[in-house]
């Protein structure tokens, strides 16, 4: 009875906004016979009142219990895959989509790229040895149509490291990767060639908008940028901004911040292929961002690098920061949301490191903020190669 109660309350209240304001239209002595344009609210602005029956909705939702909840996606055609926290949201997002629908409100923010760029690098590696200088041996990108929510292609290549070209033993056991396949590999310029090619064959950057996509902020703080300074490659600009999956997951859903396989866990789903194989860990990241844009889950851009130039001859650090700078003007790639310009990594701008001692000095003395209380420092790096789930 209890389940019958629940499921007549939302069918009324998926009605009832389209009834109120037909009943308007009608009282209304303006009848105007051409269509009237969907509103869109910007954020925070929930004057419409469908925003108070979707309260209402999701207070029933918030007292159905997990069985409950299970049911009514089933008979509704979704996912019921997951835990509960997770099934909330999914169902609560049904709702949204098709009052705001029924009330012609388009909502306020949407994912604002072509496709979503998914990376996971492996880099050699060494047991207990927190000093040591990783290099990127394997580079996976595994692209995402973000409109047919869609995995489409993928770059998959293997990078010949040369400051340690000899693997360790616990890098071949922890990645899978043997010392034969490094060895016949290209080395990273050339590599990072064939990414610039293969992004220019789907016009990324170049007409069509992207954001790259990781598990947690290392890929292109710790592996990424040290590698372009050892081979002398220009950082990328589409390499200074990225989407931390582990961030966006856990505020979307609400949950405690996890890695891959935690996340695919509470989704009711298992990791597909081996872990700390770069390209199985991407595609596993591809596959959970799937169900958050299915869910409603709006993708963009959580964590930028800042590169703090040293004096010449000194090594230039880097820091992860959290939110986007709040003034961009003065930075040409910010704003572009990399939906044009240069995606290759030999622009005609200075080298790190190379620049005169005048700038390089009045660089030094940008102010970094404090660490974040994220929890995604050295240690967890080092978790990262104790062959432990992450």
């Amino acid at each position: 009875m209890e389940q019958q109660n629940v499921n007549t309350y939302l069918l009324k209240e998926c009605q009832s906004v389209e009834q109120v304001r037909q009943t308007k239209s009608d009282e209304s002595t303006d009848v105007r016979s051409k269509s009237v344009k969907p509103k869109v609210f910007k954020d925070g602005d929930y004057s419409d009142p469908v925003y108070k029956k979707l309260a209402r909705i999701n207070g029933e939702i918030n007292r159905m219990k997990k069985d409950e909840i299970k049911l009514k996606l089933a008979e509704l055609k979704l996912d019921t895959r997951g835990v509960k926290d997770i099934l909330k949201k999914r169902l609560k997002n049904y709702y949204k989509r098709k009052k705001l629908a029924n009330a012609k409100v388009q909502p306020g923010k949407s994912t604002k790229y072509n496709y979503l760029a998914f990376i996971d690098f492996e880099a050699t590696c060494e047991e207990n040895n927190d000093s040591y200088q990783h290099e990127i041996i394997e580079f996976p990108i595994v692209l995402l149509d973000v409109q047919q929510n869609k995995i489409v292609d993928q770059f998959h290549e293997y990078v010949h490291p040369t400051r340690n070209p000899r693997l360790s033993h616990f890098c071949t056991m922890l990645t899978g990767i043997k010392q034969e396949t490094v060895d016949k590999a290209d080395p990273f310029p050339v590599v990072m060639d064939k990414v610039t090619k293969w992004m220019k064959k789907y016009k990324l950057g170049e007409g069509n908008k992207f954001a790259v996509v990781t598990d947690g902020p290392w890929d292109m703080q710790r592996f990424l940028f040290p590698q372009c300074q050892l081979s002398g490659v220009t950082f990328p600009k589409w390499a200074k901004r990225w989407i931390n999956l582990r961030k966006i997951y856990s505020n979307f859903y609400e949950c405690r911040r996890c890695g891959i396989s935690g996340m695919l866990e509470n989704l009711g789903m298992s990791f597909k292929g081996n872990p700390h194989c770069g390209l199985d860990d991407a595609t596993n990241i591809a596959m959970i961002a799937q169900h958050m844009l299915e869910d409603g889950c709006v993708f963009q851009y959580n964590e930028f690098l800042i590169i703090k130039l040293q004096p010449v001859g000194s090594e230039p650090t880097t820091k992860v920061e959290n939110k986007k700078p709040e003034d961009t003007g003065t930075d040409s790639d910010e704003g572009q949301e990399f939906g044009g310009g240069d995606i290759s990594h030999d622009s005609k701008g200075p080298e790190l490191g190379t620049l005169d001692a005048e700038l390089a000095s009045s660089m030094n003395v940008l102010q970094l903020n404090p660490p974040d209380s994220s929890g995604e420092n050295v240690s967890d790096l080092l978790e990262y190669y104790k062959l432990q789930s992450s």
